[in-house]
């Protein structure tokens, strides 16, 4: 066999074990892509700019609370074996659902998304839940998956939309169509609300600050701001909520985050099928942290 022979059946394989690496993701292809993500965003996120909060914790759901759940369909890991909900989203959802006004869904509720999915989205809770959904990149990021949302019953409303929560306003925003930006139709609409407190509902994490606590960069903007910059965008006299879903898939990402800076507050969250996995609880004007019965990963 000559050398020349060698090095090609060595690129050769290279390639094609790269290739099927890749495309089938075969293990450990996630704990890779995670490693990855989390150094590459470290080099631009900088926490330190903010004050760390924390929420208080529910041992229970209290009823007419109003959940904001992240990264629904849970671990990416078993995301071919389970293309619904996680078993921690669905089982919180299944012993809930008679407590609850509403479930906003943070993005990311369905890893391979389809009408009948969406559909049992609904059977599976019942008539009288409100049910809101803030697209991730997994729900509407594929133009078939953007159609097929769209033409659901969680789609049809032009983003940003606005409803009440118990008196308090949420903004629902597409930040996937925004590739994470805040887009100056949701500034507008927040500016124009009379409320000292508004809430914004959103997949994507909206500066470069904070993201380290991403999940992946997919759909990026190269012109994500920081927060100093969206800070300036805003009210001064209104206190931001800003609950976001795109995170909580790894073990090296914390399961619920809480951060402030000036007057927004970061709620970040998302089920990863991991210990701990919690989801946000709105009550009365208030937020709790409601951890869910833990699972291994």
């Amino acid at each position: 066999m000559s050398i020349k022979f060698l090095n090609f059946f060595l690129i050769c394989s290279v390639f094609v074990f790269g290739f099927s690496f890749g495309h089938y993701k075969y293990p450990p292809y996630y704990q890779i892509a995670s490693a990855k993500a989390y150094v590459i965003n470290s080099l631009t996120s900088d926490l330190t700019k903010f004050s760390t909060c924390s929420l208080p914790q529910s041992f229970e759901v209290i009823d007419d609370s109003h959940a904001f759940l992240g990264h629904a369909y849970g671990s990416p890991r078993k995301m071919k074996i389970n293309n619904g909900l996680g078993k921690n989203s669905m089982e919180f959802i299944t012993n809930n659902k008679s407590k609850l006004r509403s479930i906003t869904f943070t993005g990311d509720v369905f890893s391979s998304p389809s009408l009948d999915k969406w559909k049992s989205l609904r059977q599976k809770t019942n008539d009288n839940l409100g049910i809101f959904v803030a697209p991730g990149n997994s729900d509407v990021q594929r133009l078939d998956s953007r159609d097929i949302f769209q033409i659901s019953e969680f789609g049809q409303q032009k983003y940003p939309f606005l409803k009440y929560l118990d008196g308090t306003p949420v903004i629902f925003e597409d930040s996937i169509s925004n590739n994470w930006e805040v887009s100056n139709a949701t500034v507008e609409l927040a500016n124009n609300i009379d409320s000292e407190v508004v809430i914004i509902a959103r997949h994507n994490l909206p500066t470069l600050d904070l993201l380290s606590l991403a999940n992946s960069k997919s759909g990026k903007s190269s012109n994500l701001i920081t927060v100093e910059e969206l800070v300036q965008r805003f009210n001064k006299d209104t206190f931001f909520y800003w609950v976001i879903g795109d995170s909580g898939a790894f073990p090296h990402l914390p399961r619920l985050s809480c951060l402030a800076f000036k007057n927004h507050t970061f709620i970040v969250n998302g089920i990863g099928e991991l210990p701990g996995d919690a989801v946000v609880l709105f009550h009365k004007g208030k937020f709790y942290e409601y951890e869910i019965e833990s699972t291994q990963g």
